[in-house]
């Protein structure tokens, strides 16, 4: 069997009540799954629902109890729950991934068999424009996705196909290296990331997943892809002056 390092999962979370039966359920398959230590942290961005109830009430919550983590803040935006999460991360990696597991962290197996090992300064991003990968998604989505990623690649020079995807996996001290530097706690702080993580000396390597989208998506598709092409072009002035 391949060496399987140390995980924390970090997930940022904002009125998920309705889907805590799936992150929970899909976080007990991977912690039964994976042969190391595993912390997770579940960062609630000023949720005004019962999420925290719904999980502290949960079966499976109890069950992993001493594994799960949960912080408050106030909210900022998902770019903002996750670099409080990561800034808590204590493990050997930190992998992202969203409260709905559209992706489950089961990933990270497929992952390491096609690797054999994951390495220092490599981040790697889940794409669901990859070949290999496994994608139920709206057509409209998918449209708005492509658009928005050629306005990314035109805007910041750099060529991933799907730099938005929620599902990454970090060397932590590179993780707490650029999270800490985030200034954009929106949709499109996956852009300044992976950005941040190129001006590290980061190899950044796309890899195969399977997803399925998930009734309750909070991104508007038309009123927030305006706004991550704002964002985008914020994030590459900002980059250009301040690294």
């Amino acid at each position: 069997m391949l060496a399987q390092p140390s995980i924390s999962i970090v997930i940022p979370m904002y009125n998920e009540s309705a889907r805590v039966d799936l992150m929970l359920q899909g976080l007990r398959e991977f912690v039964d799954q994976w042969q190391n230590d595993t912390e997770i942290i579940l960062v609630d961005d000023g949720s005004d629902d019962d999420t925290i109830t719904t999980i502290k009430s949960h079966s499976t919550y109890k069950q992993l109890a001493e594994t799960i983590s949960i912080l408050s803040q106030s909210n900022t935006g998902k770019g903002g729950a996750l670099k409080l999460g990561v800034s808590r991360a204590s493990k050997e990696y930190t992998l992202t991934i969203d409260a709905d597991m559209a992706c489950s962290p089961l990933v990270l197996i497929h992952w390491l068999a096609l690797k054999s090992r994951f390495y220092a300064k490599e981040v790697l991003i889940g794409s669901r424009e990859h070949v290999d990968s496994d994608v139920l998604d709206s057509p409209k989505r998918k449209v708005v996705g492509n658009v928005f990623n050629k306005i990314i690649r035109l805007v910041t020079g750099m060529h991933y196909r799907d730099t938005q995807c929620g599902c990454k996996l970090y060397p932590t001290p590179v993780a707490k290296d650029i999270f800490v530097a985030l200034r954009t706690m929106g949709w499109a702080h996956d852009v300044e990331l992976l950005l941040r993580a190129n001006r590290l000396g980061c190899a950044i390597v796309e890899m195969p997943i399977v997803w399925r989208a998930v009734p309750g998506s909070k991104i508007n598709v038309w009123k927030d892809s305006l706004l991550m092409f704002w964002e985008v072009i914020r994030i590459r002035f900002l980059i250009n002056t301040s690294i």
